[in-house]
């Protein structure tokens, strides 16, 4: 992978057998991580920001004719069309500091990149995960994405007290946030069986909206996992 070269930040590679079934590369952007997109995103009717809007959704069609997250992954659904969800595959993912090999199902390693394909779009609702997506962990367990979460929530909040904005260390509006996550993951699974007739997609979705939907409702027990894991500092 010529990273230098193309100043790519992540790749994202998902073999079956031999075949490169996706190819995704992530660059810098002024606002972080960003999808390169090297062909003109399809204009498609699924990807229309009334189609199947999201009841949270804070924008108007006239400023933005497409749902932007819809647009982000309208390439990669398309590619995705001919996989089968349990199909064993090869995921590859390189960034400047490591490289990342697993052997997984297909529904799998395409959840781990259309979670960061969502974080790196422009919908008002994943610009949390931004700085996650910075710092993206591949096929992350959810004990490893709910210490994420919260420490990017916390930091968030330090950062704003650091400039004078109000901030909030409790964390209801995490699971605010996530709550939002999870109408947006709704909407869009079903904007995504309007555009292909492969589950492949939809279960990664599934797949991806698990933490949204278990970390708001078992925050507590979640936290009281991860504590121990401080005993000695507190």
């Amino acid at each position: 992978m010529p990273q230098q070269e193309n100043n790519y930040i992540l790749q994202y590679k998902i073999r079956s057998g031999t075949n490169v079934i996706l190819d995704y590369c992530f660059v810098d952007s002024k606002d972080g991580i960003t999808l390169h997109q090297d062909n003109t995103l399809p204009n498609s009717e699924w990807t229309k920001l009334e189609h199947e809007k999201c009841t949270n959704c804070t924008l108007v069609a006239a400023e933005h004719p497409n749902c932007p997250a819809a647009e982000n992954l309208s390439l990669l659904i398309n590619d995705c069309e001919q996989t089968i969800s349990f199909e064993t595959v090869e995921l590859e993912v390189v960034s400047r500091q490591r490289t990342t090999y697993a052997t997984t199902s297909a529904q799998r390693a395409l959840s781990s990149l259309v979670g960061l394909v969502m974080a790196t779009s422009e919908c008002p609702h994943t610009q949390f995960f931004r700085p996650m997506a910075q710092f993206h962990l591949p096929l992350s367990s959810q004990e490893e994405t709910t210490y994420r979460a919260i420490s990017t929530y916390l930091l968030t909040q330090f950062l704003k007290n650091q400039q004078g904005q109000d901030a909030s260390y409790d964390l209801s509006g995490l699971v605010n946030i996530y709550n939002n996550m999870h109408t947006v993951n709704l909407h869009m699974s079903k904007r995504i069986k309007n555009a292909i007739d492969s589950d492949t997609a939809i279960n990664a979705m599934v797949i991806l909206d698990t933490l949204a939907i278990t970390l708001p409702n078992y925050l507590e027990e979640e936290l009281n996992k991860l504590s121990p894991y401080f005993s000695k500092l507190l």
